[in-house]
């Protein structure tokens, strides 16, 4: 039976049910979007209802990566407005954390992985710059919790931040391997199949912030809780 919302909350927990029926289908098959009927079933709706809500499957999928980078890039923040420590032993719970995240929750770089060849492409211009918008401003309050934390000049956290990220999401395309693939007889051999999501970005990363920072003792593993 379609259900109805009448309030403003019913209103914003139907659009969230919509998203979660979408992120569930997504992770089902990662090699395409589903349709907005199969969302709207999923989601116990009627397809012309998810059409009052988003303009297209692809502005319901744009509308997902900012609420999973929002996530996460509040969890960063807090990290480092509340992480005990010197700036060293801070950087180094970060990338323990990072890498323990992006591992347990694949479902960020996922998303992310399709933004720029299947999402943008088929938003309108206003409709990204709304996006890029939001997330850049997420971005930049973060950066200041860097800042803070590390005793940084302005504008440096953020830098830090975009290249960490931009370091995760490259390692992240490399490493994520069918096993089929990585185990086929003629590949198995090659570097790329014996790369390891959690430990290489952990060392990827201690390498950048020592170059990018300052030297620091290298975190001896990804932490499996990711961030708080």
């Amino acid at each position: 039976m379609v259900r109805y919302a009448t309030g403003a909350e019913d209103k914003a927990a139907r659009q969230q049910d919509i998203l979660t029926a979408a992120l569930d289908l997504y992770l089902q098959d990662t090699r395409r979007l589903p349709s907005v009927a199969a969302i709207a079933a999923r989601a116990g709706l009627a397809k012309g209802t998810v059409y009052l809500y988003f303009d297209s499957k692809e502005q319901i999928f744009v509308t997902l990566q900012v609420r999973e980078w929002r996530a996460f890039i509040d969890r960063v923040n807090r990290f480092f407005r509340s992480a005990p420590g010197t700036p060293e032993q801070k950087v180094a719970g970060f990338i323990a954390q990072l890498a323990g995240h992006i591992v347990a929750n694949p479902s960020l770089m996922r998303l992310d992985s399709m933004g720029y060849a299947l999402l943008a492409p088929n938003l309108s211009d206003d409709r990204l710059l709304e996006f890029k918008l939001r997330f850049a401003e997420i971005l930049e309050n973060t950066g200041h919790a860097v800042e803070e934390a590390l005793a940084l000049p302005s504008g440096k956290g953020v830098g830090l931040l975009i290249a960490s990220f931009a370091l995760t999401r490259g390692l992240w395309q490399i490493a994520d391997l069918p096993a089929t693939v990585r185990s086929a007889p003629d590949f198995a051999p090659h570097p790329f199949a014996r790369l390891e999501l959690g430990p290489d970005l952990l060392r990827a990363l201690t390498d950048y912030w020592r170059g990018a920072w300052r030297a620091f003792p290298a975190p001896e593993a990804p932490d499996p809780a990711g961030f708080a």
